[in-house]
Formats: structure tokens, sequence, C-alpha cells
């Protein structure tokens, strides 16, 4: 009877398959239903990255590593290959082979592939710096072996002998602008934007598209060199200070003109904290805290697996009373206390986006006023991400598939978007998103 019951539904099934079959023929002969603009409407919506769509969408040859955009253009780069797209309708305006690139302001930094990867006598030195508009080398270098890109430096790191290496700061022109002498085992740091010994962004699900819009190069340098950090001061052109490098007990940074000690050890309950700084010029003890948790400890050991969270000679840091604070590195002074439960989602030193105890409320906060003044509020969907640029705030909802982008000046909304892309780039004009191979630029009055 089973048996009987079961051919009797596959035969249902296939009967109403043959009468949908001969109902869409009938439809489609007759003329009344064309399918081609259906399914063609059905993958476009399977496919848009954002409601509403951006103002074009390109399919680039591979995943996207690096994107901004710069006036006009908008500079996308990739394993293999570098390229300029037009704002205006995404069209190509140049493309060229590299092993990495890295916009920075008003140049392209890149290190070029030739055509015969054979015959490139040395793959792993070198850079070029590319007119952001057209693609073409406005100059190059074919000594370094790390590059730094910044948006008023590139700084490079050259060993012309096995005694000893140079770093080099070059303005965007090409000209150098200052040299400082490094011990030999320098020559062990390699490619672009080498770690240095300094602090961890709070908004570090933004690096990836933070990384073609790069800032000023920083007061001091901190390199790590055969397990020492030697820290260059930018302004001075000398190396100013040398310490041991972080380890599992101490956690050693830097973060503007200040060097911070973070020493970790297990307690009754959970790790004590205590933090030193610095002044990195004549290396007497600026400030001393108990208690500063910097997220730098990870595991019942305590130990410091992270560097310390901060940005803008801010430090992001949790108190023994379970508040949240923002502290200025130089003097350890409190700009921000929060309530237990509240988080800082991102800072540049000027503006932070604070997220409430009740994980959905955001503010973004004037931290340059003492009452840490609120110029926006919203309440969106559940642990919500946040990032702040030179011309905008950008949250990101993604519990709700939500983008908001607001105007740095006004905090008007510039562009409020419903997407499960990704934020792969930006400039003074418009943001770009991101699906696999997909972007999509999005433009926006932002200044």
């Amino acid at each position: 009877m089973a048996g009987s019951s079961r051919a009797a539904t596959v035969f249902r099934g296939l009967f109403a398959l043959l009468i949908a079959s001969l109902v869409v023929t009938v439809l489609v002969s007759t003329g009344l239903w064309r399918p081609a603009p259906f399914f063609a409407d059905l993958l476009n919506r399977l496919t848009r990255l954002s409601v509403p769509e951006p103002s074009w969408t390109e399919r680039v040859d591979g995943r996207p590593d690096v994107v901004a955009v710069i006036d006009r253009t908008v500079v996308v780069a990739s394993r293999g290959f570098v390229e300029g797209r037009r704002t205006t309708d995404g069209s190509r305006a140049w493309r060229v082979s590299a092993h990495w690139a890295y916009p920075a302001g008003d140049v392209v930094v890149a290190q070029l592939r030739p055509e015969d990867p054979d015959a490139d006598p040395s793959p792993d030195r070198g850079f070029a710096v590319l007119d952001p508009a057209n693609g073409r080398v406005r100059w190059s270098n074919d000594e370094a072996t790390a590059v730094w890109i910044y948006r008023d430096h590139i700084v490079d790191l050259r060993c012309p002998d096995e005694s000893s290496c140079v770093l080099r700061a070059w303005d965007h022109r090409g000209e150098i602008q200052w040299e400082v002498a490094l011990p030999a085992a320098a020559r062990a740091i390699r490619g672009p934007n080498p770690r240095l010994a300094t602090v961890r962004d709070p908004a570090g699900w933004f690096a990836t598209a933070n990384a073609g819009t790069p800032g000023a190069i920083p007061p001091v340098m901190p390199l790590i060199i055969d397990e020492r950090i030697y820290a260059v001061d930018t302004a001075e052109h000398r190396v100013v200070r040398e310490a041991v490098a972080p380890d599992r007990q101490t956690r050693v940074t830097f973060l503007g003109d200040r060097m911070l000690h973070v020493r970790a050890e297990r307690a009754e309950a959970g790790c004590r904290f205590v933090v030193e700084a610095y002044d990195v010029d004549s290396g007497e003890t600026a400030w001393i805290e108990n208690g500063f948790d910097l997220d730098t400890a990870r595991g019942a050991g305590c130990e410091q697996r992270e560097d310390p969270l901060g940005a803008a000679s801010q430090l992001v840091v949790n108190g023994t009373d379970a508040r949240p604070m923002l502290i200025g590195a130089n003097a350890a002074e409190r700009i921000w206390i929060g309530p237990p439960g509240s988080r800082v989602l991102a800072t540049d030193g000027s503006l932070a986006v604070i997220l409430e105890p009740d994980r959905q409320t955001v503010h973004v906060i004037d931290v340059g006023r003492p009452d840490g003044r609120i110029v926006w509020t919203r309440q969106l969907g559940l642990d919500p991400q946040a990032a702040v640029t030179g011309s905008m705030v950008i949250l990101r909802d993604t519990d709700r598939g939500q983008v908001l982008v607001l105007r740095r000046g006004s905090m008007a909304v510039a562009l409020e978007l419903k997407t499960k892309a990704e934020i792969a780039g930006f400039g003074a004009s418009g943001i770009v998103l991101t699906s696999g191979r997909s972007i999509g630029f999005h433009p926006a009055r932002l200044t």
C-alpha cells in the first residue's frame, strides 16, 4: 500500500509539471508572456548591490583589494592589476599590471609587473608613482624593499649593502625630504605598508576600505627590527628611542609622542593592568594608570596578543569600574566617559561614534567639547559598526542590511542604502560597494 501511495504522489507531481509546461508554452507562443524580461529582472534583483542601486555597476577581473575615489576616478587594485574607472559611467580609463597598488590622495603608488614576469630581475623591489587620472608613471624608484604610503609622503626602506639600511621620505613629486640610517637587520622588513608598533583602530572592520585613503605621516614611525623597536621621529628625522619589542607580558606601542608599556598579570577576578606612558624624546615617565584595559590580553593567562585600541592620539579604555573611556595619550586626560556596557565604535580625535548599552542606540559626539555634545543619534539594528573619515561618518547596520553615510559638517544623511555588500572604498565624491568581483559607485555630495 505504501508503495502504491508513493507512486500516485509521483504521478500527480509529474502531471502538474506537464500541465504547467503546457501553460507556459501556450503563453509564450501566443505572445501573452515574454520570459526574457522576467528572468532578466529577477537576475537583476538577485545581483544588485544595493537599493537604491549604484549609479553604475561593473565587474572587474579580480576581487578588489584596495579601492579609492580620487577626483573623477575610481581606482581599483587587485592581485595582478590596478585600473582607473570614470565616476560618471564606470568605464575603464586606464589599466596597468602590478604586484600591488595603493592610492594616496593625488597619486597611486604601485609595484609594476612587466609583461614577462620571468624577465623581471628584482620582482620584490621598487615602486612607481602613477597619475590617478590616466595611469601614467610620474616617477619611480627601483631600490626600495619596503614602502609605507601616506597622504603627504611616501616612505621607503633601502639597504644598499650588507651592513646598512636607510629610511627615506619622499614627497609625491619625487623629491627626497629626509633620510635616517637604520641597522642592517632592517632588510627583513619588506613589502607595502609593513606593520608598525602602533595602536589598533576600534573601527577595524573598515580597514580594507580605509587602505585606499591613507592618513598623514605619523609624528613617530616605530619600526620593529630584530626584536627591538626603533622609533623614528619624522619631524626631526632621527631615531629618538629604541625599545624592546612587544612580548606576552608587556605590550609596547607608540601613539603620538608617547611610548606606552602595557603590563598585564593574573588577578583573582580576571587580569590586572598597568599602563605607563613615556615621553618618546626624553624617555621620562609622562603618566601611570592602574586598571586601564586596552583590550590587549587574550586567554586565561592574560597573555597580550593584541595591540592597544586607539586612534588619533586617543586610547580606547575600559576602566576598573567597567566604564568605557576615551583617554588622551599625551597626559591621560579623560576626554569621554560612558556608562558600563557602552562602546566606542570609531573616533578620529574630533568625532566619536558611541554605542549605548542597549547595543542599538548610536550617538555621534563632538569629543572636542568638554561635555561631549551629541551631534547625531539614531536607533539601529543590533551591534552596528561605524567609521569616521575626513568627510563623512559611515554607519553599517548588518542586522538590518543597511548603510548610512552622514556628511561630516552637517551630520545630514547623504546616503541611506539597503545592502549586504561590503564598502570597498570612498572619497569626497562618494563610496564604492563590492560583492565578489562586482563594484558599484554611489555618488554623494559630502563637502
